[in-house]
């Protein structure tokens, strides 16, 4: 099986130590782009095997997001992860009933994230 690509969304300093850690982790590929709202292009661009969200709060517009991935043939089956500082029971209810896996940003460590991560793609 080929080492995943990944598509990381995020302009952080958490972006930039996921990406390291993922490369020397075993993924392919690690894309990145800044902004949430350029996502569903990229995610097009690109055909990556998963999708990390690294945001430090809750992104509004995910629900949207979901909604036109999945609705993509090529990309409907694509995983989603969210990682946040706080990420509030209601946003993870709403989150995981449409598919994406959720993940706090803080104590766990990057090596347990990046193994998340690699699991579910």
């Amino acid at each position: 099986m080929a080492a995943p690509k990944l598509l990381l969304v995020g302009d952080n300093l958490k972006v930039k130590e996921f990406r390291a850690a993922l490369l020397r982790s075993g993924a392919g590929a690690v894309v990145t782009v800044p902004e949430a709202a350029d996502a569903l292009a990229a995610a097009r661009r690109e055909a990556p095997d998963g999708i990390v969200f690294i945001l430090p709060v809750y992104w509004e517009s995910v629900s949207d997001f979901v909604a036109k991935l999945r609705a993509e043939p090529t990309l409907a089956a694509v995983p989603i992860i969210y990682f946040g500082d706080f990420i509030e029971a209601n946003d993870q209810v709403t989150l995981k009933a449409q598919g994406v896996h959720t993940m706090t940003l803080g104590p766990v460590p990057l090596s347990e994230s990046v193994r998340f991560i690699l699991s579910l793609v």
